[in-house]
């Protein structure tokens, strides 16, 4: 893999881990990130029986995420509810403006729209193809602002489409209420409260510090080592071809200067990369690993540049698994569609995955 053959990390504090075949030992190790006194589970709070309302905020005791999800589909209050709270949400959701790009109802712009709308430009040497939203379409990638994307095999158009759309909202909404360099742990947490209120179902999740006891390391050695307990082999030789697919673009091709500007500034950073797929039961998933980091010296390409170990970089990462609400997402999927416009155009990039 890219990046790890001569660094090796250990994870420690209960991170999941897997045996990995001749393996060199580590010197990152990981440990929680401290909690405010007080802000346990049932710290300061009276316990009372949920309201139907009160059961579509978001919550933050989820483990189980797929079986959370079968309860939700069983319910068709529930969906209805949680339909008319999104758009709602959705309607007041605050996000930048970024000038006054705009093609009604779209947000991914495909080869044929763009040729349309004159756009040719703006996805040259961008294979995001025009493969038919309902059919399960092969193994991809794509950059969507600050995130490395990538499907497996089985993904349909609609739900990568889907995908996009909620991250970029998300990434947005986030933007506006805090900086994501100097707060990347409560940007991530107002990330993922968009997410759950478009239809995902989030899990709770805690960051954790990371620090290096090595005198250099890069980024992509430790996406692979936090991701190896939380990806199969197939979902991890997407994601390595997803990164290699991003470190093999030119300096200024669009895709790589979209990740760039979204997920560093300077000495500090914020990203995240994201694995998505389908399982057997038709359940529509994405494991996501996120990283926030604080350096000495100025960063150039995150994902291969030689950082400084010891307390020259500090990191806050985490790693969850976050199942969609198709019934629910699909009554927001125009609302979102028509919050974001065609911004698409400056934030989403597709990568051609080697075979």
């Amino acid at each position: 893999m890219t990046g790890a053959r001569d660094t090796s990390f250990t994870l420690e504090e209960g991170m999941p881990q897997k045996k990995t075949e001749a393996g060199p030992t580590s010197n990152v190790k990981i440990t929680p990130m401290p909690q405010r006194a007080g802000a346990g589970p049932s710290a300061g709070r009276t316990v009372r029986r949920p309201s139907a309302t009160a059961a579509l905020a978001p919550s933050r005791g989820i483990v189980n995420v797929e079986a959370t999800l079968q309860e939700q589909l069983q319910d068709d209050r529930y969906t209805e509810m949680k339909a008319d709270m999104g758009a709602q949400f959705v309607e007041n959701l605050q996000i930048p403006n970024y000038g006054d790009l705009w093609i009604p109802g779209y947000r991914v712009i495909t080869e044929a729209l763009a040729k349309e709308y004159g756009l040719e430009a703006a996805i040259e040497d961008d294979p995001f193809s025009d493969l038919p939203l309902d059919q399960p379409q092969p193994a991809t990638g794509a950059v969507d602002g600050n995130i490395v994307a990538s499907f497996v095999d089985g993904v349909t158009g609609q739900q990568k489409n889907d995908v996009l759309n909620c991250c970029l909202l998300a990434q947005l909404a986030a933007n506006f209420r805090f900086d994501r360099e100097e707060n990347p742990i409560e940007w991530t947490k107002f990330y993922t409260s968009v997410l759950e209120n478009v239809g995902w179902v989030v899990p709770q999740f805690a960051f954790r510090g990371l620090r290096s006891n090595q005198a250099r390391f890069t980024m992509d050695a430790v996406i692979i080592r936090l991701l190896t307990g939380l990806l199969s082999q197939n979902e991890m030789e997407t994601v390595q071809a997803a990164i290699d697919a991003v470190k093999a673009l030119d300096d200024g091709d669009r895709r790589l200067v979209i990740f760039q500007r979204n997920s560093v500034e300077e000495k500090a950073g914020n990203f995240q990369v994201t694995n998505v797929g389908v399982s057997a039961t038709g359940v529509l998933s994405m494991k996501l690993g996120a990283f926030g980091f604080k350096t000495s010296e100025r960063v150039t390409k995150v994902l291969w540049f030689s950082f400084a170990g010891g307390n020259s970089t500090s990191m806050q990462v985490t790693q969850t698994n976050l199942v969609l609400n198709e019934q629910v997402h699909s009554r927001l999927r125009d609302a979102i569609l028509n919050k974001l416009g065609n911004r698409g155009l400056e934030y989403i990039g597709g990568l051609q995955l080697a075979d």
